[in-house]
């Protein structure tokens, strides 16, 4: 399959946006169980249940195969119910493979066509070991986009959808707001690496126009003297 984005020509690795879709399926899956099925997973896979980043860690390192097996097993095993916002996402990339209303080699309009150039650009300087992670992108971003303005929660959603899938379908607002929400999320379920862990992470501050946004650590006191770490971000 290939997708032609205002004469860009994208190959569409299909295994590995679907990899992606699956371990965040799993995240999810992982976060909405009660405390004695988390420990059991945690004791399974020998993971400290009390470091939610090291879970997240090793989730997001599981191959195609391995991802899979896990959500075969825990789907079994848990009663879960419903359709997480990963599952859903899934099933729209699925939906977009096969629609053959768009004539091939078309052209259409993306109004988020510099967004995927930039998600792009970060994901080569990550292959080139210009960023150690992803978070270290998406915190450059932040900063180096929105400045003393600061980013809204969508904003940092949205990059981050198409770091991990910059082919992908079109960000939908309603459809996938929930993305890497675990990320910008820190309780005793939601790791939040995002906004906590390393020497550097998100915070909320309030911008010239009185607007909460958020903000790299590093660089929150160059924009805004008003501002707090993220507990329980919403």
């Amino acid at each position: 399959d290939r997708i032609l984005d205002n004469g860009i020509d994208f190959q569409v690795n299909k295994e590995d946006e679907e990899l992606d879709t699956h371990h965040g399926y799993l995240h999810g899956l992982v976060q909405d169980m009660d405390n004695d099925a988390y420990n059991e997973f945690c004791n399974t896979h020998c993971l400290p249940a009390s470091d939610t980043v090291a879970v997240s860690n090793y989730i997001t390192d599981l191959d195609y195969d391995e991802v899979l097996g896990i959500i075969s097993d825990l789907e079994a095993e848990y009663p879960f119910g419903g359709k997480s916002d990963d599952q859903a996402n899934e099933d729209a990339i699925e939906e977009s493979f096969t629609d053959t209303s768009v004539p091939e080699n078309s052209v259409s309009y993306d109004d988020d066509y510099d967004l995927r150039c930039t998600a792009k650009m970060y994901e080569n300087e990550l292959e080139h070991g210009h960023f150690s992670t992803k978070k270290e992108a998406i915190l450059d971003y932040v900063t180096n986009e929105f400045g003393s303005q600061g980013a809204r929660y969508t904003d940092i959603i949205k990059f981050a959808y198409y770091l991990n899938n910059p082919n992908s379908i079109k960000f939908d607002s309603t459809r996938d707001r929930g993305y890497y929400a675990c990320a910008m999320t820190h309780n005793r379920w939601k790791h939040g690496h995002l906004v906590r862990g390393g020497k550097d992470f998100l915070v909320k501050g309030i911008n010239k126009e009185g607007n909460e946004r958020y903000f790299a650590l590093s660089f929150v006191e160059s924009a805004t003297d008003y501002w707090k770490y993220c507990d329980n971000t919403k």
